[in-house]
């Protein structure tokens, strides 16, 4: 993988830090224990853990997550991943919207490669 700038690492992190602030707004207005509910939980606490790995990757600091976390944190953003292109194919090139979806996916391939080598 390709060295990243301080920069780069920043804007993968913001990535993450967006997609936790959005979850955490829609979790405040749906209700409990609805399948949707639950679903936005676990994308949630996948970002989470994906914001932790890079911030434990790249400062050096050790990452205290469950090998069970770091599996299902790993499915939920590669799902994600998927999903990805569909809305970057709907978006201008050179608009902001665009790049905030690029930035997101790199963001989430980088996680998804760290946490395949953070799994024991």
């Amino acid at each position: 993988m390709e060295k990243m700038t301080v920069a780069e690492q920043q804007q993968s992190i913001e990535a993450f830090r967006s997609v936790i602030r959005k979850s955490e707004n829609a979790l405040a207005s749906m209700k409990t224990g609805a399948p949707q509910t639950k679903l936005l939980e676990k994308r949630l606490k996948a970002a989470r853990i994906g914001a932790d790995v890079l911030d434990a990757h790249w400062e050096g600091k050790d990452l205290d997550v469950s090998n069970e976390d770091l599996l299902e944190a790993k499915e939920v953003l590669g799902g994600l991943l998927l999903t990805l292109p569909s809305f970057l194919e709907k978006t201008k090139p050179g608009s902001g919207q665009r790049t905030y979806i690029e930035r997101r996916i790199k963001a989430f391939q980088i996680a998804v490669l760290f946490l395949d080598d953070s799994i024991k």
